[in-house]
């Protein structure tokens, strides 16, 4: 009976080596890691170009007067006469 354990363990190790053997030189999902990384740096930079552009337009926007004279009285609006 210990025999036949031991004979099975080897054939397990063995077969386990072999597995991780294969595993360690295959490349398929290489491509597919890369891609995700691009596309993870992209959405990064499109991010960071947002964040600036709405910062720099909600600083000019803070700048624009609001005291703006909408009256219909052509008196006022021509400077009384």
């Amino acid at each position: 009976m210990k025999e036949l354990s031991i004979r099975g363990w080897i054939s397990l190790t063995s077969t386990a080596s072999t597995i991780r053997a294969k595993l360690r030189d295959d490349e398929r999902g290489l491509t597919t890691t890369e891609w995700a990384l691009l596309v993870a740096g992209v959405a990064a930079l499109a991010i960071v170009v947002v964040s600036v552009v709405r910062n720099l337009t909600s600083d000019v926007a803070g700048d624009i007067p609001t005291n703006v004279n909408v009256g219909t009285d052509t008196e006022d609006f021509l400077g009384n006469g």
